[in-house]
């Protein structure tokens, strides 16, 4: 007579084998021509949807050309909206002779003539001598630029024809205190607008096409007057003034307000660089009017210096802002050190310090993975570019001691380095990391904190559970029901 274990488990593999049979819905089907899914048909569908519309917009200038003709003494605004132009300079010529190149004008008449914001330029009390057929807007890009060209006629206007009758449909419009009004930041300015105009209109005021509505705290409607509270370089633009008559063609005037502040710096605190190779500091300045910029290291004014420093700056695009530019060209250690950037106008002066240092960069954590062993490998990179020597890794759970671990020192791909560190057999709680690194000039900052939990992770778990509940017999169980399986299949 058989053995108790082994009558059981034919026992078994008889039940089993009426479980494997295939059912008869399942045996009429036929699989052999089906479609095969393909995976990577779909993914290259989903990068081609995704890239629909990533390339960039072309410049373009949305305005017409306008043919005007005007009375000396008369405001005129020639318009040139564009779009797209962030990385172009948008620039104004008369007669192909530069008006504006951006923000920085060409001509000495730029009290009178002025850009605005909006690139738009206006001529106040124009003359005669502002005729011309060919005011040109111009993107500036290569091979060709995209062109808006205005004709401007200027009449002479007869002293008998300077005043209109008293109550003409059109009368009088006039803006207080003038058509143009500088005004230091931090004072109050009030601007008005009266007309003869009968009945009396309804003045509206707009600032750069905008309606005046209360959007501004700072600004204050009262009737034919606006009040700015403490201004500031925000508050620059041009105000319009306009009488609502009913008219196709309402009187307008204007009022150009030009806010003097002192000047205001962008820059990168540190800049990191190395022995041998060129180093770039920047200095980001607004202001108004234009600042004079100085460079300063170890407080001792620095000076243009043939095959060795170079300074200069460039207008940015579509803004107020010019960059200042330090270059040096063969960076040794002496160069390594704090440099000062000030910028003065007449309203003021501002410095602000950036550190040249050849120390690695800030590492900055870039991922983390679980192990096998309830542990966690966590990975940063950073730039250095002198070669890397050590490594230094600290992490501790809650507020207990800090515990140090030394990565290996692997080679970056040019000044490129990842660093990958080990932290095995973590217990369940927070935890929390930091990194720095070292060559021949020193220590970098230490990272930011990378907090993470030593939880146990559930799939291993799970793994280690039923590892504990298999025996010999349970495996060799489950080892002829797959067997018995397959061959009932055949």
């Amino acid at each position: 007579m058989l053995p108790p274990r082994i009558l059981g488990l034919l026992v078994l593999l008889f039940a089993v084998q009426g479980l494997c049979k295939p059912t008869k819905s399942t045996e009429d089907l036929n699989y052999e021509d089906d479609t095969p899914f393909d995976d990577d048909n779909e993914e290259d569908e989903d990068e081609e949807t995704d890239n629909v519309g990533t390339a960039e917009m072309p410049p373009q200038i949305l305005s017409r050309a306008m043919s005007v003709r005007v009375k000396a003494g008369d405001t005129v605004i020639l318009p040139c909206q564009v779009v797209h132009t962030d990385n172009y300079v948008v620039a104004w010529l008369k007669d192909d002779k530069y008006l504006y190149f951006e923000s920085q004008t060409y001509t000495e008449d730029d009290k009178r003539i002025v850009r605005l914001p909006n690139n738009s330029l206006v001529i106040y009390n124009a003359t005669v001598e502002d005729s011309s057929n060919n005011y040109k807007c111009s993107i500036l890009q290569n091979p060709h630029s995209i062109d808006l060209t205005h004709r401007l006629l200027v009449d002479e206007n007869p002293r008998q024809e300077s005043t209109p009758p008293q109550h003409s449909h059109k009368g009088i419009i006039r803006v207080r205190p003038s058509k143009k009004v500088e005004v230091n930041q931090g004072h109050n300015i009030t601007l008005g607008c009266e007309t003869d105009i009968q009945p009396p209109p309804e003045i509206k005021w707009f600032i750069e096409n905008k309606k005046v509505d209360g959007y501004d705290p700072d600004i204050i409607l009262d009737g034919n007057y606006i009040t700015i509270k403490k201004v500031n370089e925000s508050h620059s633009g041009l105000y319009q003034c306009l009488a609502e008559d009913g008219s196709n063609t309402p009187a307008m005037e204007a009022i150009n307000v030009v806010v003097n502040y002192k000047p205001k710096i962008e820059i990168d605190r540190i800049v990191y660089s190395g022995a041998g190779i060129e180093s770039e500091i920047t200095c980001i300045v607004s202001a108004h009017p234009v600042a004079l910029v100085m460079w300063y290291k170890d407080d001792k004014k620095l000076t243009q210096k043939k095959g060795s420093i170079l300074m200069y700056h460039r207008i940015m695009p579509n803004s107020n802002k010019t960059k200042h530019i330090l270059k040096i060209l063969h960076t040794s250690a002496r160069d390594f050190g704090e440099y000062k950037c000030r910028a003065d106008n007449t309203i003021g002066h501002v410095i602000r310090s950036i550190t040249l240092t050849g120390v690695p960069s800030q590492p900055k954590i870039s991922g983390a993975e679980m192990t096998d062993d309830a542990g966690i490998i966590l990975k940063w990179h950073l730039e250095s570019y002198s070669p890397i020597s050590e490594y230094k890794v600290q992490y501790r759970k809650g507020d207990l001691k800090w515990n140090i671990i030394e990565p290996e020192v692997k080679d970056g791909k040019g000044n490129q380095f990842t660093v990958e560190c080990s932290i095995p057999k973590l217990r369940p709680g927070s935890y929390e990391a930091i990194l720095k690194a070292r060559n021949e000039f020193g220590w970098s900052l230490d990272s930011e904190p990378h907090t993470f939990s030593g939880d146990y992770p559930p799939d291993l778990a799970l793994k280690k559970n039923s590892a504990t509940v298999r025996s010999p017999g349970t495996f060799l169980v489950l080892l002829l029901v797959v067997l018995s399986c397959a061959f009932t299949s055949l």
